[in-house]
């Protein structure tokens, strides 16, 4: 359980820092980019992104602190977790948990960059220190598909992550999205 786990956070990872990558790679005009004003701009995406893992953290570490009455995450979980991932590979638009809401117009890329990092140095470490036993409880829960181990928690976010990659896509293949070139 506990490889597996890790091969999962290293997936993850690798996803937020491509993330990184294309938003250092644009303008603040782009960044900004709005397309319409029901929608977000690429800042609050990245946003939304940051505080749904920093709650979640804050979640499942309150469950390891008191892991007495936690029970191991079985079939249900699992099944909870498969039926997660087919929700966010259809094009369907959830509206985000009022804890994952994003109150900034224009959030700060490299504070959000910062306290990324922090947030997923915890998970590592937090994964580092566990054991498997540990690791296979239902320590977190997600706002609507319940209690998941850890793995199904990191699975979670790769597919919330890559969810909104496509949230991004779409944003970048506004008609209005500023161009990169200089005049």
């Amino acid at each position: 359980m506990k490889r597996k786990t890790e091969k999962a956070f290293e997936r993850l990872e690798k996803q937020r820092l491509n993330l990184f990558s294309l938003y250092r790679s644009l303008s603040v005009e782009q960044l900004r980019f709005n397309p319409d004003e029901e929608s977000w701009n690429l800042l609050q995406v990245m946003r939304h992104l940051v505080i749904a893992e920093k709650q979640s953290l804050i979640n499942i570490q309150r469950k390891i602190n008191n892991p007495e009455n936690t029970p191991k995450a079985g079939t249900g979980s699992r099944f909870r977790s498969f039926i997660l991932k087919i929700a966010l590979l259809l094009p369907i638009k959830f509206k985000a948990p009022k804890i994952a809401e994003v109150k900034e117009e224009y959030p700060d890329l490299k504070q959000m960059i910062l306290e990324w990092d922090d947030i997923r140095n915890e998970y590592q470490e937090m994964i580092l220190n566990s054991d498997g036993k540990m690791l296979s409880k239902a320590l977190y829960k997600h706002p609507r598909a319940g209690m998941l181990n850890i793995k199904q928690a990191i699975e979670f976010m790769e597919d919330h992550v890559a969810h909104h990659q496509k949230q991004i896509d779409r944003i970048m293949a506004h008609s209005s999205f500023p161009s990169n070139e200089v005049n």
